[in-house]
């Protein structure tokens, strides 16, 4: 225990198990980045730039995109949470964003009839 042998001044540490140290710092207190955290983030980012290279693949199906923009969504918070840099996560948002406006504007070509989309598949055997 310290004992204070002048009112007001400092303690000293001279008796007790620490042999003379001071008491340790307490641990300090959040605002850094977890190390170690989940790597939920970027499995979802990862999946994300997946699905957005097949929605700009087939970007008459939306459903690659918009499964690539949620996922990037997601995994941007869950980057947030860990305080990691978020460009996996960034990268498959913009790739299924691409997806779905390179779609809209295909089908808006394919309803005003600038580009014909009949299949005629004829062999001359």
């Amino acid at each position: 225990m310290p004992s204070n042998p002048t009112p007001g001044g400092p303690p000293t540490y001279g008796s007790g198990p620490a042999g003379g140290m001071p008491p340790q710092a307490p641990p300090p207190v959040g605002g850094f980045p977890q190390q170690g955290g989940s790597k939920n983030g970027q499995i979802m980012s990862i999946i994300s730039i997946v699905t957005g290279v097949l929605g700009l693949c087939c970007c008459t199906w939306f459903i690659f995109s918009i499964a690539a923009v949620v996922l990037g969504i997601l995994g941007a918070k869950e980057y947030d949470k860990t305080g990691e840099k978020k460009i996996l996560a960034q990268i498959g948002l913009g790739l299924g964003v691409a997806g779905i406006v390179i779609g809209i504007i295909y089908w808006i070509l394919i309803l005003t009839g600038v580009v014909d989309s009949s299949f005629n598949f004829s062999s001359n055997l």
